[in-house]
């Protein structure tokens, strides 16, 4: 699973400052490891590009190990079986006039839930405020995790989450430029959308 995933997958080597690299996870791996080997009163963040998250990477040993480790690292799985109901039935928490609406209808809850999330994906508002949110999660993440000590950084997630281009840009405008660069580039599809995702 590690070997496929991390083939399709990119990632980013971060210093405080600055990207380090971005490639593979053999190639933020090695650039966060040359980083802190040079500098080793700093710190290096490997993130998975396309969730923000960092990769609790193990970068101790000789480069050939190194790389090893991170071609083999397992990757969570983001994927769930839509057709499995049971994680579904221990994960999601209704009120009871939920559930009597439910079990008015004539097909199944899950049924019924499934068709509910269906209409909603189909739906371009929905699906606008929804691509906002993820938008907003990820550029959220991505400064939660590298510019929390930065001048601004409160006011720039206030923007953020108000859909403050204007905003945004100027509270960003003082950080590093590798960091800035790529929170603006994350929040960049956030002022496209024309709806208000917070009426949802």
């Amino acid at each position: 699973m590690g070997v496929d995933n991390n083939q399709q997958e990119t990632f980013s080597a971060y210093s405080e400052d600055q990207c380090l690299a971005q490639g593979t996870l053999v190639d933020a791996a090695l650039a966060a490891r040359r980083h802190l080997d040079q500098q080793n009163q700093r710190r290096a963040l490997i993130l998975q590009d396309s969730t923000c998250q960092v990769i609790d990477l193990d970068l101790s040993g000789d480069e050939a190990l190194l790389a090893r480790k991170a071609e083999h690292f397992p990757l969570a799985e983001n994927a769930r079986n839509p057709a499995d109901d049971a994680p579904v039935a221990k994960e999601i928490t209704l009120l009871p006039r939920h559930w009597d609406w439910l079990a008015q209808q004539q097909s199944s809850p899950a049924a019924v839930l499934r068709r509910l999330i269906d209409e909603a994906r189909r739906d371009p508002y929905q699906r606008a405020a929804s691509e906002i949110r993820h938008h907003q999660n990820l550029t959220y993440r991505f400064c939660q995790t590298l510019c929390g000590d930065l001048p601004s950084y409160e006011e720039a997630l206030r923007a953020l989450f108000a859909r403050d281009e204007s905003g945004f840009l100027t509270q960003t405008a003082n950080w590093p430029s590798d960091l800035a660069r790529k929170a603006r580039q994350l929040a960049a599809p956030i002022w496209r959308l024309d709806i208000d995702a917070e009426d949802n």
